[in-house]
């Protein structure tokens, strides 16, 4: 974690150093970082079952600002996602990733063994569906992707079996092909205008060169790299701004074109070890709460980081999800250091402690 923080606050200053308006922002990753650090710290000497005390009204407080934001919060670029906290700006879509995870892992690992799981199901989804809605509201489909797979992920670990899982995933295929075909054939409106431009960019149907400027920019960036890359802060495509959104949304695309492919390989390997340890900590975890928790928390970072690599691979739309740890964000990296407390509080607290 320490090294892709490190990682992201270097490329940070490379990417925004010519650019007056952004060029401190490696000294607010820095102070982020450095607090996020003390917030981990803090929270993994408490005892992660304690959080089962505060996962509903954590819940219900998550809820409440998701429903405040849309109407006291900024907006920007047509979209209400932020609280302005004098000059730090708060987004509650971020908190609900967390206090989400939390809560699904307590409803799931409370009525383990004690009720069907069929019901525990329906009700976690119950649970997840009012967020999801909220976050659709602001527009933010990333993260309301997001949290639908961290529900997903919990229900599967939390005890359903392999043939449900592929009813699930099966009947959650046709639904999306459904609703794309809704979407691009029927012209019904599932689906924001941009959000629809995004898809039909990355399909292909969209023959509008300005739409296409970010992703072909992206392209361009990695494929400019090469096997070692330009060199640190001699990226052309990243020094004279042609990259847009080169240290947050498109970050990787600035790493592979100063830092090679071997620099994107570091990057992603980093990654990997990372959401593995995690996934070890859920597999020594010493009980199902703690498990699902660690879970929720590999799924964020997992998604987000498929997400956003894939995007700028002209894999997946391009949408607003930053690489975890590595790009500029204030309330996405404190979150996910929150979220890293809570998988060393599992780890530190396998064995029930005693004071007898």
């Amino acid at each position: 974690m320490v090294a892709l923080i490190a990682l992201g606050v270097a490329m940070i200053f490379s990417t925004a150093r010519t650019d007056p308006e952004i060029a401190n922002a490696w000294l607010d990753q820095i102070v982020v970082a450095l607090i996020g650090l003390l917030a981990l710290i803090l929270v993994s000497l408490v005892d992660y079952t304690l959080l089962r005390y505060f996962a509903t009204p954590a819940y219900l407080v998550t809820l409440a600002l998701l429903g405040l934001v849309l109407v006291f919060g900024v907006e920007r670029l047509g979209a209400r996602r932020w609280f302005n906290l004098g000059g730090f700006d708060f987004q509650p879509g971020e908190l609900a990733k967390l206090t989400l995870g939390v809560m699904l892992a307590k409803v799931v690992a409370d009525r383990e063994g004690r009720a069907s799981y069929v019901t525990t199901l329906l009700l976690s989804l119950a649970l997840t569906l009012p967020a999801v809605a909220l976050i659709l509201r602001q527009p933010n489909l990333s993260t309301a992707v997001t949290l639908l797979f961290i529900w997903l992920n919990v229900a599967f670990v939390g005890g359903l079996d392999a043939n449900r899982a592929l009813l699930f995933g099966v009947v959650g295929l046709l639904a999306i092909g459904a609703g794309l075909f809704a979407t691009l054939v029927l012209n019904v409106p599932l689906l924001q205008e941009y959000q629809l431009r995004r898809i039909e960019i990355l399909l292909g149907l969209q023959e509008n060169p300005g739409d296409r400027y970010q992703i072909e920019q992206a392209l361009i960036a990695l494929a400019s790299g090469g096997l070692w890359g330009e060199g640190y802060g001699q990226g052309i495509q990243t020094q004279l701004r042609f990259l847009p959104a080169r240290h947050t949304d498109f970050i990787f695309s600035s790493i592979g074109e100063e830092l090679g492919f071997v620099g994107g390989v570091i990057v992603l390997a980093l990654m990997a070890l990372l959401i593995l340890r995690v996934l070890y900590v859920a597999w020594v975890a010493r009980d199902t709460f703690g498990r699902l928790l660690c879970v929720s928390i590999a799924s964020v970072i997992f998604l987000q980081s498929v997400v956003n690599i894939g995007m700028q691979l002209q894999l997946v739309p391009v949408t607003g999800i930053v690489l975890p740890f590595v790009s500029y964000g204030r309330s996405s990296l404190l979150s996910v250091m929150l979220a890293m407390g809570v998988v060393q509080s599992v780890s530190l607290h396998r064995e029930r402690l005693s004071f007898g």
